[in-house]
């Protein structure tokens, strides 16, 4: 009798009856699931923020006229740098803990090298090109790993000068590398309280010299403004994305404008001014991610800023020395304006000939 009405209507209502009696929870805890990982997908941060290329570009372009001396302005392209390092590391550290430093080092320090092995050169044959740097063993291998000290001349820089800026780069990556081993969670929170910490005793420690007195000056806190710019996002990026255009666009316009005037420089005192005001800019610029398209060009000078920060000295100086002398006459800002526009193409060269390929190459071994 069952074989015999197994195919009828009955039968088959019954079967997919029970089928559903018996797998029903399971499809609502699948669905459940499809769901929850749908909306964490939807909350997650994006990998790529525009908004921290065009801060790149306009920082290494501050440096850039800042270095042409002649201008007076701009002089905040360091500052905004460190505060968008603040932010890049935590955004970075956040989604992918394990390979932070390896993925940091890949980074930063195959340009650097290079860069600073061609100075050693010119340094070692060439020396009036370079009249401050003296190519040394002791001075080379200090500066390929990042460890300050005091040049002749008084000055805290390697043999490529504007490495200075990435010792406090490698302290911060640090810091931040053993703050994630002891907790990822709380890292952000555990390298701002060592930041401030230091910062506070630089007067302390200062008489001590190199290395202490350059790790602990209170410009580390531009590292600290950049997390705190992250803290923010991070645990409130719904409502920043909510802020206004009509809010965001003034602010992040009147932080740009006190920045290049230089005028917070009259606030004085013991806070970081650059890096509080660069962190509302930066927020500012944040907040209309999802209603703003930058134009392309900015976007590729941003992802060429670090060619561009280490290699337009050269530039400026061979201008400025064989071309003609920056200055406020026509000729001076023909030659200013020219010299920034050739580091500025010289920049994305090497970026896409030599910086690109060799982070790709280095990224396929860390995996």
């Amino acid at each position: 009798m069952r074989n015999r009405f197994c195919g009828s209507k009955l039968c088959i209502a019954a079967t997919k009856s029970w089928q559903v009696r018996r797998y029903g929870s399971g499809m609502r805890y699948e669905s459940g699931m499809a769901t929850r990982a749908s909306k964490r997908a939807q909350h997650a941060p994006p990998a790529r923020l525009d908004s921290l290329q065009v801060l790149r570009a306009v920082a290494a372009l501050a440096v850039v006229v800042f270095h042409c001396h002649w201008t007076g302005i701009a002089s905040f392209g360091v500052e905004l740098f460190f505060v968008l390092s603040g932010f890049v590391i935590c955004h970075a550290a956040a989604q992918d803990p394990r390979r932070f430093l390896a993925r940091r080092v890949a980074r930063v320090v195959p340009l650097y090298w290079l860069a600073t092995f061609g100075v050693f050169a010119i340094a070692l044959f060439a020396p009036a090109m370079v009249a401050a740097t003296h190519a040394t063993a002791a001075n080379l291998v200090r500066s390929l790993m990042f460890w300050p000290y005091v040049r002749d001349d008084g000055a805290d820089m390697p043999l490529l000068f504007l490495g200075w800026t990435l010792n406090y780069e490698a302290l911060f990556y640090a810091m931040f590398a053993l703050c994630l081993a002891i907790s990822a969670r709380l890292a952000p929170w555990l390298v701002l309280g060592l930041l401030i910490g230091a910062a506070a005793l630089h007067r302390v420690v200062a008489p001590l010299g190199d290395p202490l007195d350059f790790w602990t000056r209170p410009i580390i806190l531009n590292f600290a403004c950049g997390i705190v710019a992250w803290l923010v996002w991070h645990r409130h990026r719904a409502w920043v994305g909510q802020v206004p255009a009509a809010v965001a666009v003034p602010a992040a316009l009147i932080a740009l404008g006190v920045l290049v005037t230089g005028v917070h420089h009259r606030l004085g005192g013991f806070m970081p001014w650059s890096g509080i005001i660069s962190g509302v800019l930066l927020l500012g610029l944040l907040a209309l991610t999802a209603r703003i398209r930058w134009p392309a060009g900015l976007l590729v000078v941003g992802d060429a800023s670090y060619s561009l920060y280490l290699l337009h000295p050269y530039v400026l100086e061979a201008i400025n020395r064989k071309l003609h002398a920056f200055g406020p006459d026509p000729l001076g800002i023909a030659a200013t304006l020219g010299a920034v526009l050739a580091a500025v193409a010289l920049g994305i060269v090497v970026f896409r000939l030599v910086e690109r390929p060799s982070n790709r190459a280095l990224r396929r071994l860390i995996g």
